[in-house]
């Protein structure tokens, strides 16, 4: 038995933190993927192999395949371990029947298109894909096993850019037709760090949420696709966007923070402090980023599915 699965990583363009305060968020899946392929053993083990985008291997493990089907304490002196049996525990758990996918034993290899320090989904796109596998609803495994929104469980299988609505943990997608006109003047900068999301949710403060924020936050998506053939309107957007984030979660916008002489817009995708920047600008800007130091400059093509 072979099996090849496949999930989209991921960027988040508006509502970031507020999403998980049912603020309608604006998503993006990417063109780069993570990759996960089975196949079955007959020896009652299972083993499993994690590969970087570039071939490397960053994670091994083989166990015996009783340590799926009991809930004893398992214990590991790797966390990405322990975290991996926790995961195929609690889908088995969400479906039992995938016990019999499991069966005797299996290999199973993930690949990855992008970096995964670079905080585009190496976890949300691992349940997706273990959630495909096992057949196992994947929002219900990523709130049990992560936490967090869930926006990017829906990125990892939608294949177009989407609203994404928490709903109290019943998460309602739409999809949404944002191509910017102005697309060449947007570009993608990682910061050379990597965020732990769930340092960053902690930061927001909801009770500074107001309906007046609120009902500006849900307007964001729109308000982003129509200033999208007007690059000094689009910025505008930004600003106000990273304003009103910044106020919520005590925190100055990284363009402030890292780059205060830049002379288009920066918008953080996700936890701010971390992973990847959203710019505007030309070849000049793009060059900015480069002389200090921030060589991982993607374009929008590059990324966006």
């Amino acid at each position: 038995m072979k099996k090849k699965y496949s999930a989209h990583g991921k960027f988040l363009i508006t509502g970031e933190y507020v999403v998980l305060d049912n603020v309608s968020a604006l998503a993006m899946p990417l063109k780069l993927n993570q990759y996960l392929n089975i196949n079955s053993r007959n020896d009652g083990q299972f083993a499993w192999k994690s590969y970087d985008h570039d071939g490397s291997l960053w994670f091994e493990a083989t166990l015996d395949l009783n340590v799926l089907k009991n809930q004893d304490t398992f214990k590991s002196d790797n966390a990405v371990t322990v975290k991996l049996v926790e995961v195929l525990r609690k889908a088995i758990e969400l479906h039992p029947q995938a016990l019999d996918k499991i069966a005797d034993g299996f290999n199973a290899i993930t690949t990855l298109d992008f970096n995964r320090k670079y905080g585009m989904g190496t976890s949300s796109t691992l349940i997706s894909l273990i959630a495909q596998w096992l057949e196992c609803d994947p929002y219900a495994l990523q709130f049990e096993c992560f936490g967090g929104s869930g926006y990017d469980i829906a990125c990892a299988t939608e294949n177009s850019r989407l609203i994404y609505n928490y709903n109290n943990g019943q998460p309602i997608v739409e999809p949404f037709d944002w191509n910017p006109a102005i697309m060449k003047s947007i570009f993608f900068v990682y910061l050379n760090r990597k965020q732990n999301s769930r340092d960053s949710i902690a930061r927001f403060d909801s009770s500074l949420l107001t309906d007046e924020l609120r009902k500006e936050l849900d307007e964001m998506p729109q308000r982003f696709k129509d200033a999208s053939n007007n690059l000094a309107h689009f910025n505008e957007v930004v600003n106000r966007h990273e304003a009103i984030i910044s106020s919520l979660i005590g925190l100055e916008p990284v363009k402030q923070k890292l780059f205060p002489d830049y002379t288009q817009a920066i918008k953080s995708l996700g936890g701010w402090g971390g992973d990847f920047i959203m710019c505007t600008g030309g070849v000049e800007e793009r060059d900015y980023f480069k002389v200090k130091g921030y060589d991982v400059v993607l374009e929008w093509d590059e990324v966006v599915n």
